[in-house]
Parts: structure tokens; sequence; C-alpha cells
């Protein structure tokens, strides 16, 4: 690639990124490459300055931070054809590092940068039709790289994501999800995909490209990442006992043998519910519903090691 930039958050990897940033456009220049290195300092910042430099013509995109870095540089760059994704890894949970392979070791993934493989990989895009003046509609497209969610592990994600004192990376999604069972009540919901129809009430709904969230749970763990179908985790309400054991059969796929569990496949999901309910995706807000959830078979091009 002749052309590159890489934005990074600098407070990814507490303080880690700015540092590994900086390494990997050293090597980049180095190597003969002609690039830039940016920083964030807000929220949207990366999807912006990665829909800037797409724009400006350049075509290799590296992200260098945690899960939401990557969530906004992808959505700033998924509607451009011919651009190819680096990843620089250095947050919290790291799940599409790892599906694709990248190491978490800077210089190994720095590596990667210069001699790995670009492989295409399936993209999630969401919308929410939202009508205007009564008469048409406009939509807004969001798009992710790993597992959808709705229900309970929404307000997990979004309480790991404020972080704790005293626990990080896949601990701290833990600790979130034991909170959230004091409270959490299972909303009314109605889904629907190519395997058919679920309406009641719903404990999650994860929708996953890759297998896993949070660091290492293994929601999903036959997803592949470039099979053009969503793997989908239903499970119903159970007691908050059986919540905690399911979440210990995690981190090896076991839940999906529990009779509340059913997995499914299929390339589109709506789900609608009485009540607007938030999702997350990538482990970041994405929208509300009613939402159609879709697959874009090899819909983004990234740099692996594979």
């Amino acid at each position: 690639m002749t052309n590159f930039i890489v934005i990074a958050n600098p407070i990814s990897g507490k303080g880690r990124a700015k540092n590994i940033a900086e390494q990997a456009y050293a090597a980049l220049t180095e190597s003969g490459h002609q690039g830039q290195l940016v920083f964030t300092s807000a929220a949207g910042d990366a999807k912006r300055l990665a829909h800037e430099a797409v724009s400006d013509g350049i075509r290799f995109v590296i992200a260098c931070g945690g899960d939401g870095t990557l969530h906004e540089v992808v959505n700033g760059i998924a509607t451009v054809p011919d651009v190819v994704l680096g990843l620089l890894p250095c947050g919290r949970g790291n799940d599409f590092a790892a599906a694709i392979g990248v190491p978490l070791k800077p210089e190994a993934a720095i590596e990667n940068l210069l001699s790995g493989t670009v492989i295409h990989v399936d993209l999630g895009r969401c919308y929410q039709n939202n009508p205007v003046g009564g008469i048409s509609e406009s939509r807004t497209e969001h798009y992710f790289t790993t597992i959808a969610t709705c229900g309970y592990d929404t307000e997990v994600s979004r309480r790991a994501a404020k972080g704790t004192p005293v626990f990080a990376g896949t601990a701290s999604y833990a600790y979130a999800a034991v909170e959230t069972l004091f409270y959490y009540e299972p909303p009314s919901v109605h889904l629907k995909g190519e395997f058919g129809t679920y309406e009641g009430p719903l404990l999650l709904a994860a929708t996953g490209i890759t297998n896993r969230y949070g660091g290492g749970f293994k929601i999903v763990p036959n997803a592949r990442i470039d099979d053009g179908l969503f793997d989908v985790c239903i499970i119903r309400p159970v007691s908050e006992l059986t919540v905690l054991r399911l979440m210990v059969t995690l981190f090896w796929g076991g839940h999906v043998s529990h009779p509340a569990v059913s997995i499914h496949q299929t390339r589109t999901l709506t789900i609608e519910t009485e009540t607007p309910l938030l999702l997350y995706a990538d482990g970041e807000p994405m929208c509300e519903t009613p939402v159609t959830i879709e697959i874009i078979k090899g819909g983004l091009v990234v740099m692996s090691p594979r």
C-alpha cells in the first residue's frame, strides 16, 4: 500500500496506543510507504477522520485502539470501495482481531501491516427506517464487524464500557454481567429471520459475524467470519442462578445445549419491540428498535496473517 493513514486513540490500552501507533508509522514509512498519523480526541473523531481519508483517496486505513476505535473507523470506510483495513489492537476486548488472527503483540501486529495477506470478511449492516413527515423515509445505516446485541448483553456491554476500578478486559465484562442481573427486566420482542420467528420475552439475542464478544465469551461458537451468514443466539428468560451458570459455559460454547438457548443462521434479522430497545454492536451503542440487520458477504477487506 503506497498511501496510508493510522488513526489512533491515544488513551487506549492505558496509553499504549500512542506509542504503538508511532512505531507502526515509523515502520511503514521506513519501508517506503507514504502516509500520516492522526490521533483522536473525542467520540466520533475516528469515523470522521477515516471518512475524510478515504474521500481524499487513501486506501489503507489503520485503526489503532480498542473495539470502539475500530467500530468508528469501519463506519467511516464501509461505503467506500477498494479500502483495506489494518488493525493494531490495544483495547479491552479485541474480538475482531482474534477472529482474523491479528496478534496482540505490537511488533507482530505491525509486521502484519507490512507483510500480511489481504482477505475479505463479512460485514454487518443495521438500519432503522425513520419516517420523515409521515410521507417519505430516510435510512440511517450502521456497520459492525463482530456481534450485535439485544437485551441483557446490551446492558452488560453498556456497563462494561464504563469500566471498573478493579477489573479490566474479560473480567470487566463478567463483573458487569453479574451487576446487571439484579435489575434486568426481559423485554417482549418479535424476531424474524430466515429461520422463522420468535415472539415473547427475551433474555438476549446475539447476532454474530464472529463467534465471541466480551474478550472471549463464545456466544455463537460456530460462527464463521466469511460464510455470508449470521449466527443468532436466542436465550429465553431463566433464573439468575442459571444465567451465572451459563456465563461460565460461554467460554467454550457449552451454553448451546441448554433448553432455553437456540442457535440459528440467517442473512437478515428484524427486531421489533413494544418500546424502543437499544442495540449495541462491537461493544458500542448502535441504534434502537425497530431495526433490520443484514449481512454483506465479503463486505470488508482486511490485512490478516492468514
